[in-house]
C-alpha cells in the first residue's frame, strides 16, 4: 500500500507540474510593435506637444485570473523620444532632461502588485526608473483578449522633477508642464 500511494502522489506532483507549466506558458504576451506605442504629452510655453518613444521591448505575463502571477518589465530607450519637433528631439536627450549619456540610455517600468478594477479594468503598481532614480507609478489599464491576442490600452502620470527632468533649466514649470501624462496602446500575440 505505501508504494501504491506513493506512486500516486507522485503521478499527481507531475501533473499539478505539467498544469503550472502550461498555465505559465499560456500567459506570456509578445508585443506586436507595429500597432503598439507608447506616448507622452504636455505643453511648452503654453502649446501642446505630443511624443512616443520610437523604440522599447516589454516582457509580458498577464492573466486576468491569476492576478497574483502577472508581470511586466518595459525598456524604454529614452533618445529614441521623438516629438515631431527638432528643438524637442535634440533637447530630450541632454544632460538636463533625460541625461542619456550619464542616467543611463533606457527607462524602465517593472510593475509589483496587479488589481482587478471590473469588467476588463486593471491597476498594475510598480516602479519606473529614469535617470537612476526610481518612483512608485500605478498604470491604469484595460486587458481584452480575443482567442491568441489581446490589447492593452493604459494611462498613468509622471512628474518630471521626480526624476530630475528638466529641474536645471525649468523646475518651476514656467515653460514646461510637471505633469507628464503618459499613455500605451499595446497590441499582444500570445508566446
Amino acid at each position: 500500500m505505501p508504494l501504491r500511494r506513493l506512486l500516486l502522489a507522485t503521478t499527481l506532483l507531475a501533473a499539478a507540474s505539467m498544469s503550472a507549466v502550461t498555465h505559465a506558458t499560456a500567459n506570456r504576451w509578445v508585443v506586436v510593435p507595429a500597432d503598439s506605442k507608447i506616448a507622452f504629452f504636455g505643453t511648452h510655453a503654453g502649446a501642446a506637444f505630443k511624443g512616443t518613444f520610437q523604440k522599447w521591448e516589454a516582457a509580458i505575463v498577464f492573466d486576468p485570473a491569476n492576478l497574483a502571477a502577472a508581470k511586466a518589465v518595459v525598456t524604454v530607450a529614452l533618445a529614441s523620444a521623438k516629438t515631431g519637433d527638432t528643438t524637442y528631439d535634440k533637447t530630450l536627450p541632454t544632460a538636463d532632461w533625460f541625461d542619456v549619456a550619464k542616467g543611463g540610455a533606457n527607462g524602465t517600468f517593472e510593475t509589483g502588485q496587479f488589481r482587478a478594477l471590473g469588467e476588463s479594468k486593471f491597476e498594475a503598481d510598480g516602479a519606473l526608473a529614469i535617470r537612476g532614480l526610481k518612483m512608485p507609478v500605478t498604470l491604469v489599464f484595460d486587458f481584452v483578449v480575443q482567442g491568441d491576442t489581446a490589447k492593452l490600452i493604459g494611462k498613468t502620470q509622471v512628474k518630471r522633477l521626480d526624476f530630475a527632468i528638466g529641474k536645471g533649466s525649468d523646475a518651476s514649470g514656467a515653460w514646461v508642464s510637471l505633469d507628464i501624462p503618459v499613455e500605451v496602446s499595446v497590441s499582444l500575440k500570445k508566446d
